[in-house]
């Protein structure tokens, strides 16, 4: 192809928002930019403004090969500034990996490529179409080019971005896919840096399709804010809090200390632009086990069960050495952590313990053996053999394979992907009854694994709270720590989400409603600001009395409570006169945008929904110690929780569809009757789902 390039005029910018929208349709070469300001300030950014151009302009859904399929990077209102953790960026398409429908869903990336679109003058950027033969976008602030990329196709992630920043310099940040992308696999991702990935959805996959291999930016601009005073203040203030419990938390975690070496180097590492308090770990030159190389990456999150772990499903031992060299080459392929390691390892484990996966591609299954995971990485990746089943992730690769589903959805919660804070398919995450249901919940509504949900309340409850096996945050004595209480715990669940029973070990289904529903505006807050997913909404800290986080204010004096932090961001960067309750509003509207989507599109109702609740009927992974027994989900004390959720949500308790009266309260009236139109469509279109199937746990865990 030859090369097109155009140079795009810019619109008044605003505080935060550069008020332009990039627009590129591959199957024409067309580019041109669209105004941001008419989405805002209602759907604030990223996924809100992603949501909204899909209601839009997509009055059907498309699945996600098609061309049509819009491949969406939102930064948020404040990407690109100095707001605490405003690195991370959306990606938002119809997803791949979804199940049964190729939902439309987002995924979060960090590094920095988000804040050089903003710095280059675009609020986001949306690619329809497809390209013939491979393509590379060039973003070079006002002039944007379609590039021929049959140069790079073929190369990794890493080797991709270093081909280009050969041509255009160590300014240039790029998204690209690899291999596994190329050949759609459901669970490619889409990278930046060495380790910073779009890891759920498959978007990696959408990428591929429009044969679309980078998208490269250089920036030489700068995003203007309201109060820049002010903003610096917060991100000091923010990291002063959170600095002292996550620093080198994850190194600890792997049990190596900053500065050791494993015959190689290490440092702390923040895994997004503007984050005041890096508690991840780079590693440089460590030497390969099983390829003559040295390695250099981020080793974070769930890439850290590369090494092994002592606990049934991981009990392998790689070594530092071993882990980080295929948690680094899983990223150079563009494959999935999280769908390999959670969901995909221990339903081939169930399998080979049963006699029936003795070996995989001519390789005797072994994770014990590097070459037998270097050799299975490369099969998913390139779709060789077993591989090419794989390469659809866990999910759908059961059923291709006709192995062993029964027990896959032992390890796969819903829609797709594998289990994630449930306290039931997820082996990594600790959490126990009765802080799961609220996690159930978030799973019951939505369109993949509800991280950024769940981790603002199931994960901080058990890594704040007094479960000594599992906290980690605490203050040693000689600091004058003392650990947080259940009184502590009960007193913040009044204070936050307006019941004590909310954070009581004790409770039961009672009151988890509220958790759910609080959380699931925070996560669109968290993605729309953008905030960090692990640390918002401060909730708890260390150095009160009460436990409960206030930021104590010397420019105007007295305090800020921590859940009110997200909004004094939002008005010091964009001067929106907002308060938190302003913001959590402008939330809900993003939140029941997304749902009307997957009611127009899926007839998405409760019995969906529902859908999801077999994957908590048996026995949970960990016991409360305050219990002392395995819990499980009743399904009958379980509904009135949903039927409790749906009246704060606003919606219909039969249907579970947001009602005529929440949508115009949120200046949405005209949704309503589009959904409805749309839901009757999809109920002519789609067939009747069958029911979902109990979940089979042939191996009870005990973690």
């Amino acid at each position: 192809m030859k090369a097109i390039k155009v140079t795009l005029s810019r619109y008044a910018p605003m505080f935060g928002w550069m008020n332009r929208i990039l627009r590129v349709d591959l199957s024409d070469g067309r580019i041109w930019a669209q105004e941001t300001a008419p989405y805002l300030p209602d759907f604030i950014g990223a996924r809100g403004i992603a949501a909204k151009i899909l209601w839009d302009e997509y009055p059907e859904p498309v699945a996600p090969f098609d061309p049509r399929n819009p491949f969406m990077v939102m930064p948020g209102a404040l990407t690109g500034t100095i707001a605490p953790y405003s690195g991370r960026t959306n990606v938002c398409a119809f997803g791949p990996q979804g199940s049964p429908y190729g939902w439309f869903t987002r995924g979060s990336i960090g590094h920095d490529w988000g804040a050089r679109l903003k710095r280059a003058g675009y609020d986001g950027l949306v690619v329809t179409g497809a390209s013939e033969t491979p393509v590379h976008i060039l973003i070079q602030d006002d002039e944007v080019s379609i590039l021929p990329a049959d140069d790079l196709w073929g190369l990794d992630t890493v080797e991709t971005q270093e081909a280009i920043q050969g041509a255009y310099g160590k300014a240039a940040r790029t998204l690209t896919i690899g291999p596994a992308g190329e050949r759609l696999s459901r669970i490619a991702t889409v990278q930046t840096g060495t380790s910073s990935a779009a890891g759920q959805g498959g978007f990696g996959a959408v990428m591929g399709s429009k044969k679309l291999k980078a998208i490269t930016v250089l920036a030489s601009g700068r995003v203007p804010v309201a109060d820049p005073e002010r903003l610096r203040w917060l991100f000091k203030a923010v990291g002063d809090h959170v600095r002292p419990y996550q620093r080198g938390l994850l190194a600890r975690y792997i049990g190596v200390d900053e500065g050791s070496g494993q015959e190689g180097k290490i440092r702390n590492y923040a895994c997004t632009a503007s984050c005041p308090s890096p508690c991840q770990i780079h590693l440089s030159d460590v030497p390969g086990c099983h390829f003559d190389r040295k390695w250099t990456g981020a080793m974070t999150c769930v890439g850290t069960i590369f090494k092994g772990m002592p606990m049934p499903m991981y009990d392998w031992d790689l070594g530092i050495r071993g882990g980080m060299e295929l948690n680094m080459y899983a990223n150079r392929l563009g494959l999935n952590h999280w769908d390999l390691l959670v969901g995909m390892i221990p339903w081939l484990s169930t399998c080979h313990r049963e006699g029936l996966l003795p070996e995989v591609n001519g390789h005797r299954f072994d994770l014990n053996d590097i070459d037998f995971w270097v050799h299975l990485l490369h099969d998913i990746a390139y779709r060789e053999g077993v591989g090419d089943a794989l390469a659809e992730g866990g999910w759908r690769g059961a059923q291709r394979l006709d192995l062993g589903v029964e027990w896959m959805r032992r390890y796969y919660t819903g829609w797709g992907y594998a289990g994630h804070w449930d306290g039931h398919a997820s082996l990594v995450n600790p959490i126990v009854y009765p802080f799961w249901i609220v996690g159930a919940i978030h799973w019951a509504m939505d369109t993949r694994d509800p991280a950024s949900s769940t981790h603002g309340y199931v994960q901080n409850v058990m890594y704040w709270g007094p479960f000594s096996e599992w906290r980690l945050y605490s203050k040693p004595e000689e600091e004058g720590g003392s650990p947080i209480t259940w009184e502590h715990m009960r007193g913040i669940g009044e204070r936050v989400y307006g019941r004590a029973d909310t954070l009581d070990a004790l409770s039961g289904y009672e009151g988890k409603a509220l958790p759910a529903a609080y959380h699931a505006v925070r996560s669109i807050m968290k993605d729309c600001l953008p905030t960090d997913d692990q640390v918002f909404p401060l909730i708890y800290s260390l150095d009160s009395p009460d436990r409960f986080c206030l930021i104590r204010d010397p420019h105007r004096g007295g305090e800020i409570e921590g859940p009110d932090v997200d909004a004094e961001i939002l008005r010091a960067g964009t001067g929106l006169d907002w308060d938190t309750r302003e913001f959590e509003r402008a939330a809900e509207r993003v939140l029941n945008l997304e749902r009307a989507i997957a009611v127009r599109h899926w007839n998405r109702t409760r019995s969906t929904d529902e859908r999801v609740i077999p994957s908590f009927e048996y026995d949970e992974n960990w016991v409360n110690p305050k219990l002392g027994a395995r819990m499980r989900l009743d399904r009958e004390q379980f509904r009135p929780v949903m039927d409790a959720y749906y009246r704060l949500r606003g919606w219909d308790v039969e249907t579970g569809w947001p009602t005529v009266e929440r949508l115009e309260s949120l200046g949405l009236g005209d949704v309503h009757g589009e959904m409805l139109a749309g839901a009757e469509r999809a109920r002519e279109r789609l067939p009747e789902l069958p029911p979902e199937s109990p979940v089979q746990d042939p191996h009870p865990c005990d973690p």
